[in-house]
């Protein structure tokens, strides 16, 4: 399970809250940022026409550092043209994050150990105190969000913090700027989506977030990630996307790219038709993932007549 490719979008941030204890507890420091980086990042960021109205797609990624900052003139002006804010879910509403995140763990008596192979769960022992996750904690959470709790500890490993996130950036100045913030989806539904996964699926995620940190893999991508967004390489991104995908076995992987990806874009493509049909002018940021390839919401937007354009 490669966080740094896959577009978890704000399931990210949710496990950021609830694994914020284990972090804590595992003592683990967030190194310093190199301060010799150039700052600053070219991303990928689309415009949409319609007769009445103009949105905006912007591509993010769901992890932060200050290096990223500040964006480029072509994001500075969609988001200055823009009056509403539109994102896959609020990260700066914390009465909605709490709520969520109950959902996150397992009621005892019931633990993880009754939905993972024996195998992984001894794997897993094995493995969690070279990861700095004590075993008490991953032992009550669900196998999905554990994996990527895993991965999003590594994130903080390698120096990024999603303190600065770009979801988190947008939300803040939207309110300080009194623009409007729209919903995509809902932290709720995003819980609900990773827990309708089949558990094959869920326990190939976990097992393969377990592999990526132990080989080191996954610092590599994550970097790799950050590089390639940063500069708005949409052909390499699109290869990460695809690469998560070719890890897992035939039928998780084709779940997978359905569920995370497919039927969400649609679903968004329908509510960003919906914008186009108005007249405020919008910025839609999603994971960049999303707006990728034949089934993302670029090309769907393309596909139902819209005129699109890369700035």
């Amino acid at each position: 399970m490669r966080l740094g490719n896959c577009e978890m979008s704000f399931f990210t941030y949710i496990l950021r809250k609830f694994a914020r204890r284990a972090v804590a507890a595992a003592c683990i420091a967030l190194p310093a940022l190199a301060a010799h980086a150039q700052n600053g990042s070219t991303p990928l960021i689309w415009e949409v026409r319609s007769p009445s109205n103009t949105v905006y797609l912007f591509g993010t990624v769901h992890v932060g550092a200050r290096k990223l900052y500040p964006l480029s003139p072509a994001v500075e002006r969609a988001y200055s043209a823009s009056r509403v804010l539109a994102l896959e879910a609020d990260p700066t509403d914390p009465s909605t994050v709490l709520a969520a995140t109950q959902r996150a763990t397992y009621t005892p008596p019931d633990s993880l150990a009754h939905h993972i192979s024996p195998q992984l769960m001894g794997e897993l022992r094995k493995a969690l105190p070279a990861i700095g996750l004590p075993v008490e904690y991953a032992e009550v959470m669900r196998p999905e969000l554990l994996a990527m709790t895993l991965a999003m500890m590594e994130v903080g490993r390698q120096g990024y913090d999603p303190g600065l996130g770009l979801d988190i950036h947008l939300a803040q100045r939207a309110k300080q700027d009194g623009k409007r913030i729209v919903e995509l989806e809902s932290i709720a539904g995003q819980l609900a989506l990773l827990g309708s996964f089949s558990p094959e699926l869920q326990e190939a995620m976990l097992r393969s977030a377990v592999d990526d940190i132990m080989s080191g893999s996954l610092s590599a991508d994550i970097r790799d990630l950050v590089s390639s967004w940063r500069v708005g390489d949409e052909k390499h991104l699109w290869e990460l996307v695809n690469k998560e995908m070719e890890e897992l076995p035939a039928v998780q992987a084709q779940e997978l790219r359905e569920q995370l990806y497919d039927a969400r874009n649609r679903e968004m493509t329908d509510k960003i038709a919906v914008m186009l049909a108005g007249s405020e002018p919008t910025l839609v940021a999603v994971g960049v993932g999303h707006l990728l390839g034949d089934t993302g919401i670029v090309e769907l937007l393309r596909k139902r007549g819209y005129t699109v354009r890369r700035l």
